[in-house]
Formats: C-alpha cells, structure tokens, sequence
C-alpha cells in the first residue's frame, strides 16, 4: 500500500501551509485498510490502544499511525492545528535567522570573531577589486546599503553584491583603469622583497673567499717555512695569469658550493684567486 502523511492529507486547516520536510516525516504510518471509521468506532479504538490528549510536536505528528491520527482529529483536533503552527514558526525562524544575525551585528553586538571575520573580508574584497576606490565616501556608502539589505558583513559575498548594486546605481566612485604596473606600485603588500638567486650566488662566494683568506692568513702566520711552488699556466690563465677574462668568467660561473669545493681541492685555483685579489689591491 502506498505511503502517505496523515497529518496533511487529512487537515483541512493544512491546505494553504507548507508540508513537512522529509525528515520530520519518516516513519509516517500506512493508510488504514479499513476505511473511514465513525467517531464512536474511533473512541473505541482509542480506549482499547490507552490512546490519550497530549501535547504534540510535528515530529509526534508525523510518526501517527492513520488511526490515532483521526483519533486525535476527532477529539483533540487543537493539538493537531498547535503541532502545525510549531513547524511553520521553525521553518520561518530558519529562514529569518540568518537576517536576524546581521542585524544583530550592525546594531553594534557582534563577537570578537565576527568583527575579525569582518575586517578581514572587507580587506580583501577592496583588495580584490581594483575598480573600489578607498574613499571614505565609498566607504560609508558601502557601509549603509549592506545595513539597509540585512548583508551579512562577514560574508565576502556581501560585499561584492552591494558594490555590484551601487556601482549600477551610479552612487560609487570608480577608480581609474591602473596598467599592471601602476597596480603594483600602489600595492605594497604584493612586492617580493626576497634576494634574487643570482645575487645569493655572488654573496655567498664573496663570503667564500673571505673565509679562505682568513683561513690562508692564519695559516702563514702559524707557519715558519714558506715553500713557493711554481703551476704551468693553462687556458684559464691561472695561477701565472689569474687576471685573464677567462679565468674571471670560470669564477663568475661556479655556484657557491663548487666555488669552495675548489678552493678547499685545487692548490692552483686557490693561488690564483690569491694572485688575483692580490692584483686588485
């Protein structure tokens, strides 16, 4: 037999309200196969079921079976109309809620939190849209058209809304086209103020070499012999020619681990870069 909700087939009060959801109408009770019953047939069935007047709530309602549904229409059809009135009142609370929460933060009772949430999507819609200009004019025109629509500020949604009516409305200050560049320039909080990789490189061989030559000082002042070895000289002019562009290209291309690698492993590399700063001086 088919399923049905007792409760709104059968009230007529019912006919203009809204049904029940489908959660407050699971496990509603299959017709009766018996057919319509008289109200004395149904005072019957209640005092043999121990049926009694109660208070319902919807959920009460729609757990009826068709029976006791009647029951209570016959007898106490004021908890049926009572039990309907509660759904229609909780369903209009839902709908209404999220209006009485952003009043409630415009007239000044929102949370720490909700003004955080607030600044924050404020910040970052005026960030997003570089047509807003941050005028105090704007502002409180912003400001006023999300307080007399009940927006929810805390919403970034809101915010794009109202600048979308205003703007249509003619009433906001649009801010002139900016280039790439201009943008940048006028937004701070998007520079890189990181070192490039290239100038990293070159620190950290500057630092490189003046670690070896604290080092190569230190050494010659500990020492008491002082042996010269002579290189043959090759395509990079070191170590007689260490100023040869060739050799200063090779230095300029090794990173900053291989720069010391060959400081630490190549006596010949190591003088010529000594003989080179020595040159410089």
């Amino acid at each position: 037999m088919p399923v049905f909700n007792a409760f709104e087939s059968t009230n007529p009060r019912l006919k203009k309200n809204k049904p029940f959801s489908e959660g407050a109408t699971a496990g509603t009770a299959k017709v009766s196969g018996r057919g319509a019953k008289s109200r004395e047939e149904l005072k019957m069935l209640g005092e043999r079921n121990g049926w009694t007047d109660q208070e319902m709530s919807p959920r009460d309602v729609a757990n009826l079976s068709a029976d006791h549904y009647l029951w209570f229409e016959s007898f106490f059809p004021a908890r049926l109309e009572h039990a309907s009135e509660i759904q229609n009142n909780g369903r209009l609370n839902a709908e209404r809620m999220p209006i009485w929460n952003a009043r409630r933060m415009w007239e000044g009772r929102a949370t720490p939190e909700e003004d955080e949430r607030a600044r924050i999507a404020g910040d970052t819609f005026a960030t997003r849209t570089p047509q807003f200009a941050r005028t105090m004019e704007n502002a409180t025109l912003m400001v006023e058209h999300m307080k007399l629509r009940d927006f929810d500020a805390t919403e970034m949604s809101s915010y794009f809304t109202a600048f979308r009516e205003l703007t249509e409305q003619g009433k906001l200050i649009v801010a002139p086209a900016q280039s790439a560049d201009q943008y940048l320039a006028a937004h701070a909080e998007l520079h890189d103020h990181r070192t490039p990789p290239l100038i990293q490189v070159r620190e950290a061989k500057a630092a490189q070499t003046a670690k070896h030559f604290e080092a190569a000082a230190n050494s010659t002042a500990k020492g008491t012999v002082v042996n010269f070895t002579d290189y043959a000289a090759d395509e990079t002019g070191y170590p007689d020619y260490p100023s040869k562009y060739s050799f200063r290209r090779l230095v300029e291309s090794l990173d900053a681990d291989s720069y010391a690698r060959r400081l630490k492993d190549d006596p010949q590399f190591a003088a010529a870069i000594d003989k080179l700063n020595n040159d410089n001086t």
